[in-house]
């Protein structure tokens, strides 16, 4: 029995000597947390719920460096970012404070106070800690993405990573995090295509096909590859599945079910019909009267 024991020892302190912390674009799995303020469990995903970008900073009442970072924090995190609405693309910046110090309920009271403190976490054995650095000191800093379907990063992705202590004793933390944090646009719907088309097809070797657009493909959403029309951008445009669609050569066009094969041009103030299945795009062009190709419209 002991010798079994002293094995599962043994392999418990391999695992924990090998477990390797989070890098830079690492995707952070879900992590339970206590509130330090109310003592009720949530989790780290729950706390990233509403999206945007998880600022978390490890605390230690005592830490000289954790208080001029904190005040820095306060003035060019949380300030600079609830001034200006939000991140660039008006996405929720959400700070969060973990403290490693137990036992020292009136003295962390204190420092949560002096530094407008709102959400803080408990983490005195450093156990979520060493899920990024295994190193010993504080305030450490960790930026991930909460943004689900960002096209700048990964749901949960690791942006930054910053141990800010010894030599660092003053650093600007947040002039050094604010870019990753400006760097996260809105997510975009898993497939923005299926709110464009609601009679769209399954992808046949990645070609879409609109029972009334016809086939295109997604070289890039919004970029698109037609069939016919060749290349162009699609975006939404008012009404039920309506669009616009840049075509680069006849420029803007809207059209919809209930249109299409009349497409109304931007550039020409007019309606179009197009000639489906002809090669060089050909169009009857209302502000002429006359089959145009796609190259001649808008010109005189």
């Amino acid at each position: 029995m002991k010798k079994i024991i002293f094995l599962f020892t043994i392999l418990s302190i391999s695992g924990l000597l090998n477990a390797q912390p989070y890098q830079v674009g690492d995707i952070v799995e879900d992590y339970q947390l206590v509130d330090y303020k109310t003592g009720e469990t949530t989790s780290l995903y729950k706390l990233g719920s509403a999206g945007g970008v998880l600022v978390l900073e490890w605390f230690a009442w005592w830490c000289p460096f954790c208080a001029n970072a904190s005040a820095n924090v306060e003035d060019g995190i949380v300030g600079h970012y609830q001034t200006r609405g939000g991140n660039p693309y008006g996405l929720p910046i959400t700070y969060i404070t973990l403290n490693v110090q137990g036992n020292a309920r009136a003295k962390s009271d204190t420092f949560i106070a002096k530094y407008g403190i709102e959400t803080v976490m408990e983490d005195y054995n450093r156990d979520f800690f060493r899920h990024f650095n295994t190193s010993g000191g504080q305030p450490l800093f960790v930026v991930i993405n909460a943004e689900a379907n960002s096209p700048s990063a990964d749901q949960w992705e690791v942006l930054y990573e910053r141990l800010n202590y010894s030599s660092n004793e003053a650093p600007d933390i947040s002039g050094l995090m604010r870019p990753f944090i400006d760097s996260i646009m809105p997510g975009m719907d898993a497939n923005p295509l299926e709110d464009l088309f609601s009679d769209l097809s399954d992808p046949v070797d990645g070609w879409y096909q609109s029972s009334w657009f016809g086939w295109f493909f997604p070289t890039g959403y919004p970029l698109v590859n037609h069939l016919e029309l060749g290349f162009g951008y699609l975006a939404s445009a008012p009404g039920e599945n309506n669009i616009h669609f840049y075509d680069l050569e006849a420029g803007w066009l809207f059209s919809g079910p209930e249109f299409f094969p009349y497409m109304y041009s931007h550039s020409t103030g007019n309606w179009l019909f197009y000639l489906q299945g002809t090669s060089g795009e050909w169009f009857f062009d209302y502000s002429v009267n006359a089959w145009r190709e796609a190259s001649m419209i808008g010109s005189s």
